[in-house]
């Protein structure tokens, strides 16, 4: 029987794009930790490429007639999540040669948590039709 939820492209990405944002808030949150931390260089990715290649990654492995358990929602642990040590460019160094911009790690968190609640609300609505669909075939 076809699996309507783990089968589902829109369901799959969002699912990554959503355990991608939660890496970056991570990053984002040390680097505000570490704002006072001399010598402390700012940690980010591009969250555009890696979600490009997570969705490159995924079109490789969707196969609406497959049954094989473990391939359904991969975990965070199994997901495509990119290196942490890369070192954004310096946005100012100070004196304690710690390049953290306060301005700058807030707007990336503020600009994160939308593609989060975005991905979060796309999933919701992809849930919402495949229960619609289910209910309907009951009837």
């Amino acid at each position: 029987m076809f699996d309507l939820v783990s089968g589902n492209s829109m369901i799959q990405m969002m699912d990554r794009s959503m355990t991608l944002a939660t890496r970056r808030m991570t990053l984002i949150a040390a680097n505000l930790a570490n704002i006072d931390t001399p010598n402390y260089h700012t940690q980010d990715f591009s969250f555009e490429k890696a979600f490009k290649q997570s969705m490159a990654e995924l079109d490789g492995q969707l196969s609406p007639t497959s049954s094989s358990l473990p391939s359904y929602f991969p975990s965070a642990s199994t997901a495509t999540v990119p290196t942490t040590n890369d070192d954004a460019p310096p946005a100012y160094e100070r004196n304690d040669l710690n390049d953290v911009n306060l301005d700058q790690q807030t707007e990336l968190l503020a600009k994160t948590q939308n593609i989060y609640q975005l991905s979060s609300e796309f999933a919701q609505n992809e849930l919402r039709t495949v229960l619609g669909a289910i209910r309907d075939a009951g009837k």
